[in-house]
């Protein structure tokens, strides 16, 4: 019995040393920066690393998410202000505070499709701070020309309004077909800073 228990125990020690080697030999691997796997943020894939952030002035293509047809967005401007097209705050929001305004964002909008479409009817904006997901939706009635029908090849000028604090972001972050395989977003600088 007694031979046995030495015979087991010497096995064990042999496996633990083996294990010990292989840990030695990955330590080794990892220091000299040849190991294989790499670390990497599981909320950020390698699509999202690699996708284009627009500018003011730049023309991104957008694929509908949901509809799955091609149109174009340019950003023309960005800016706060306190009425657009005769609205102000006070019809959108019963509650004032100093704090807000209106964010305006000027664009341009491209039927590139084969498809008449009602704009408003078929996709949104959102707007966040850059480094957020999701985002605040626009007031579509500020953006009347939205609300009518596009044909093929036609575009449309118009403001697409939020309300929001004037220094809660550096950086606003405009989103097409937000939190989709299909996003686009337009990176906007605060226009107070």
């Amino acid at each position: 019995m007694k031979k046995l228990f030495i015979l087991l125990f010497a096995v064990l020690l042999l496996a633990a040393c083996s294990d010990d080697g292989e840990a030695t030999e990955n330590n080794e691997e990892a220091a000299n920066g040849t190991t294989e796997e790499t670390e990497s943020d599981p909320n950020t894939s390698e699509e999202d690393e690699n996708k284009k952030v627009y500018q003011i002035g730049e023309t991104a293509v957008i694929t509908s998410d949901l509809y799955e047809f091609d149109y174009q967005v340019t950003v023309n401007d960005f800016y706060f202000a306190d009425e657009v097209n005769g609205k102000t705050m006070e019809d959108v929001m019963t509650s004032q505070d100093d704090d807000y305004t209106l964010a305006v964002v000027d664009v341009t909008i491209k039927n590139i499709s084969d498809e008449s479409y009602i704009p408003h009817q078929m996709f949104s904006a959102n707007l966040s701070g850059i480094d957020e997901q999701g985002g605040d939706t626009s007031y579509d009635e500020f953006f009347p020309e939205g609300d009518e029908e596009l044909a093929p090849g036609e575009e449309v000028q118009g403001h697409v309004v939020y309300v929001e604090m004037r220094d809660y972001h550096d950086k606003f972050a405009f989103k097409y077909e937000a939190m989709s395989d299909q996003e686009v977003i337009f990176e906007l600088p605060n226009p107070e800073k």
